[in-house]
């Protein structure tokens, strides 16, 4: 039997940053084949477009999360969310990705013919409208949260709470948390970026941890991005580069040493944390995980954000 004709030769579900990437490198080295790009929500990003929790950032550096069609130029390493969302859209307007974006377009299912070897998507776009598809490649780039269902935190009792409950994936953009007492349950990530944002306005923020996390001080520009950056003569891509493997060897380097010497390296993570804390908050049991580090993912706070707000006495 014959292939059945198809709409486009590749179909790439999700726009953000995986989406738009492998738009990029389709473009680029298979420039014969048609592609489009189906994305449900209004606008590109992915996770950067729906998170909007206050501070929001990523926590991997631009350098090595970034694309490497596109460095990045900005002076901080570990952006905040609309910063990243800024980037993604100058990239793919850069090359024309946007225009191959069907924004709006929810995808119900995918169904492979072995006869016609071709992908029939059903899809539902702007809410309504239903429309079939068919490519003879796709490509899943939804990343791996549910985003219509975060996870929940089961906990006992929570239903009879008078005060307000946020999830940080649905985060409401009116709620108002102004000299409230806020608790974080979590010490993960989210927890990390959170707590500083929150001191601004909350009375108090309190971390509610079944376990600590280490959480490492990362300047926001260091001195050797800082050096990288103003030699001149060095063209921009090549500034990305260095920049770039500053940020691959030096975590790899650290964790090497972590590896090969836990307890030197649990250490030296301890005495950096001690050297932090308020005179209030002991560092055993709060700040003392009993894993050793890279065992779990080190948390970064960048200038020490996450800190400073424990010593303000806003954050516990």
């Amino acid at each position: 039997m014959a292939s059945e004709k198809v709409d486009y030769d590749v179909v790439i579900i999700g726009a953000g940053i995986s989406g738009i990437n492998f738009g990029y490198r389709l473009q680029e080295r298979l420039p014969n084949l048609s592609y489009t790009i189906l994305e449900s929500r209004h606008e590109l990003g992915g996770t950067w477009s729906l998170f909007n929790y206050p501070g929001i950032r990523s926590d991997s550096d631009l350098y090595t999360f970034g694309f490497p069609w596109r460095p990045w130029e900005e002076q901080t390493a570990i952006a905040e969310g609309p910063l990243i969302i800024k980037y993604m859209k100058e990239s793919a307007a850069m090359y024309g990705i946007d225009q191959k974006i069907q924004f709006n377009h929810h995808v119900n299912n995918a169904d492979y013919s072995r006869t016609s070897k071709t992908w029939t998507f059903n899809v539902t776009a702007n809410g309504t409208e239903q429309k079939t598809l068919r490519s003879k490649f796709y490509l899943i780039c939804t990343g791996y949260y549910d985003y219509k269902e975060p996870l929940q935190a089961q906990i006992p009792g929570i239903e009879d709470f008078k005060g307000t409950v946020a999830h940080p994936q649905s985060w409401p953009q009116d709620l108002d948390y102004t000299d409230k007492n806020v608790v974080i349950v979590g010490s993960g990530a989210t927890a990390i970026t959170l707590l500083p944002n929150l001191a601004k306005k909350a009375s108090t923020v309190t971390i509610l941890q079944r376990s600590p996390s280490y959480v490492m001080s990362q300047p926001a520009e260091d001195g050797l991005e800082w050096g990288i950056r103003r030699l001149t003569w060095f063209s921009k891509p090549l500034q990305h580069r260095l920049l770039r493997w500053k940020w691959v060897l030096m975590p790899f380097l650290l964790t090497r040493f972590a590896y090969n010497f836990p307890q030197a390296a649990r250490k030296m993570f301890g005495n950096l944390i001690q050297a932090q804390l308020p005179p209030t908050l002991p560092r055993d049991p709060h700040f003392n995980p009993t894993y050793n580090p890279f065992e779990q993912r080190v948390c970064l706070c960048p200038d020490g954000d996450y800190y400073a707000a424990l010593r303000s006495g806003k954050g516990t």
